[in-house]
């Protein structure tokens, strides 16, 4: 996901290096209502403009969870961020977060069979991201 989001445009080169270190020390594994969701983001020195990428994955795959020392969540929704500018990381994981909270979108998101889908699911509630 973190060289798709270079390839668009979003990233600096050394994105996804950016993301895989800060995971290691940071990790975003959550589980949500019995989904495993990891949010996985680069500080801002590393993002060229904001977006957003969300990945569905048809095998979980295991990510550390968020704020819990070796326990680890198997994750089936992956959605990676950049922000510009520092301080914004804060703003833009919770407004993820409270998008997740919405269980119809989770379900959709979980669901989802292509891109279309997903906006869909994510559309379902105005203004998601």
């Amino acid at each position: 996901m973190g060289d798709a989001m270079i390839q668009a445009g979003y990233g600096e080169e050394g994105f996804t290096e950016a993301v895989l270190e800060r995971e290691k020390d940071y990790p975003t594994g959550l589980d949500i209502d019995g989904i495993g969701v990891a949010i996985p983001h680069a500080d801002a020195d590393h993002v060229k403009k904001e977006g957003i990428a969300i990945s569905i994955l048809k095998d979980p795959v295991e990510f550390g969870a968020m704020g819990e020392q070796k326990s680890m969540i198997s994750v089936k929704i992956v959605i990676m961020f950049t922000v510009a500018g520092s301080g914004k990381q804060i703003d833009r994981l919770l407004q993820i977060l409270n998008v997740l909270r919405d269980e119809e979108i989770l379900k959709g998101l979980l669901s989802a069979q292509s891109k279309e889908e997903i906006r869909t699911a994510i559309q379902k509630r105005e203004q998601a991201f």
